[in-house]
Parts: C-alpha cells; structure tokens; sequence
C-alpha cells in the first residue's frame, strides 16, 4: 500500500539537495525522512538515489518518479486549497447573465436577500436577450430559460424548473370577439407572438392539452415582439391574445387583469437552467450564489 508520505518527503530530499537541507527545510526529522525514502525503493525494487557523503544524485528512475512525484503533491495542494476555500466567507464580485424577463421577474425578487446574507459579495448582472457565452465574456453563472443546453464537459447545467406558456388576454377582448372553444377559433381573434414564432409572416403555435393531444396553429398575428414585456403589456391593454410563461401572468389573472384563454390548453414546457463553470477551485462567492439560487428561485 502506498505511503503519500514517501512522496513527500523523497521530493522534499531532491528539491533541497540532500536529508540534512530536507531536515531544516521541513522539520522533519533526517533519519525519518531517510527510512520514508529506502522503504520507497525497497517497494519499487529500483534505487532512486545515489548517494555519497556529500551529495546525492538522482537515477534515471529517480528522475522519471520526481516528475511524478511533483504531478501529484501539486494535485494534492490544488485539492486542498479548493476545500479550504469552502470554509472562507464569500467575497469579491460575481457577473451573472440573464435574459430580461428572467432578471426582472425571478432574480429580481430574491437578490436583495443573498446579498444582504453576504455583504463583502458585490453583484454584476447583465440582463439581455441575446446569447450569453460563460466562459468567453467572464461570466460565473447564467440563467436562462430554453429547451434544451447543449452537452458540455467544462459546464454544469442545473435545471431549476419547468415552465408552461399560457394563453391569455384581458376579459374584455374577449366579450368582443367571443371566447373559443376550440384552438381552431384562435384564427378568429388578434393575437400577440413572439419573433422566434413567426415563420412567413404568420404565427406558429404548438399547444398540448394534459391529454397530450397536440394542435399546432398558423395565425395572422396583431403584434410581433421579442420583448415580453411589451407582449404582457399589449394583451394588458386588449391588443390580443399572447401566449406567455405562466410566471409572469400569474398575479395578473389572479387578480383578474387578465383571463386564461382555452384552459386545458397550453405550449409545451420548457425548462429554466442555471448555467456555471464545473466546480473545481470554485471561489466560495460563486459556490454561494449558486447554492442560493438553486435553493431559493421559484418558477412556479
């Protein structure tokens, strides 16, 4: 069985030039360190050292095995400073990324809590809508919200929950137009649609019922927006019908602002991800953020 201490203390004898210097440099004690060093080459059946009264060289063996002998404490002192690291308060700044509507309506709400938890942490958060790259623009975690992420083996994707869109509008479009019965009388009412919805100028929507039963729509929508905002506000206001992330309509329709549309119907869910750099000499700032997001954001 091996003895991490032979390694140790035969680089210890190389690194200082001979067991005296080794002595002196480490404490340890010259005949202790020379015993570490003949059961190691008693064990590998090979000498190491040569030794003479006045210094000591090492084999060709004993070179190949300092080389690894020096792999594997850096190894070791990399593992230990990584653990250390855990037990240190958080400090320093962390730059997240978000999408807008992700910023706004579910890290908004919680921030303030984990940074009054870690005072010495400082925040950067770049809420946008475009595509966010981890490691390219420095990020320590992103959030977003899509399908799917792609396999990585340098990242970590967390999934924090799934998330439905519904179909809404305000109860007075409604009385105007007559609420449907049938996802095929959407064609007959305005509509609101997101960009990444639009395919020849018309809407495509994919609605399941919780039978599973899929019906995929091509409508002439009213209004086309990448901002959900604006789409909350417009079905707000009467424009038409939107569909959007249950979330973000959920104190509105029960407050009554707005009223689900064909009820048994919705998109298909999509999942909310965490995004971070695998956890390997992590900094305890970003360990912690992480923690508490994972912890303490809610999509439902």
């Amino acid at each position: 069985m091996m003895d991490m201490n032979d390694f140790a203390f035969f680089a210890a004898v190389v690194q200082h030039g001979g067991f005296t210097a080794a002595t002196r440099a480490t404490g340890v004690d010259k005949g202790r360190l020379s015993r570490h060093v003949a059961q190691l080459e008693e064990r590998l059946g090979i000498r190491l050292l040569q030794r003479s009264t006045r210094s000591i060289t090492l084999t060709e063996a004993g070179k190949s095995f300092y080389e690894g002998c020096l792999v594997m404490l850096d190894g070791a002192r990399i593992a230990y400073d990584s653990a250390l690291a855990f037990s240190k308060e958080p400090t320093g700044t962390i730059r997240v990324g978000c999408p807008v509507v992700v910023a706004q309506n579910y890290l908004a709400p919680i921030l303030p809590h984990y940074m009054e938890a870690h005072p010495k942490v400082s925040v950067v958060v770049e809420a946008t809508d475009r595509l966010l790259h981890p490691f390219e623009e420095g990020f320590d975690a992103i959030i977003t919200a899509q399908s799917h992420v792609p396999d990585s083996t340098s990242l970590v994707a967390r999934e924090i929950g799934r998330i439905r869109r519904l179909l809404v509008a305000k109860p007075g479009l409604l009385g105007e137009f007559g609420a449907p019965d049938s996802p095929e009388d959407l064609a007959g009412l305005p509509v609101i649609a997101r960009q990444a919805d639009m395919q020849d100028e018309q809407a495509r929507w994919s609605i399941i019922n919780d039978e599973e039963s899929t019906h995929r729509l091509q409508l002439n929508p009213r209004l086309v927006t990448t901002d959900l905002q604006i789409q909350l506000s417009a079905a707000k206001q009467g424009i038409g019908v939107a569909l959007l992330p249950a979330p973000l309509v959920k104190t509105l329709l029960a407050n009554g602002d707005l009223v689900r549309v064909l009820p048994d119907w919705h998109a298909p869910e999509y999942s909310m991800f965490l995004i971070y750099a695998r956890p390997r000499g992590m900094l305890p700032s970003v360990r912690s953020f992480i923690d508490f997001v994972l912890e303490n954001i809610s999509v439902e």
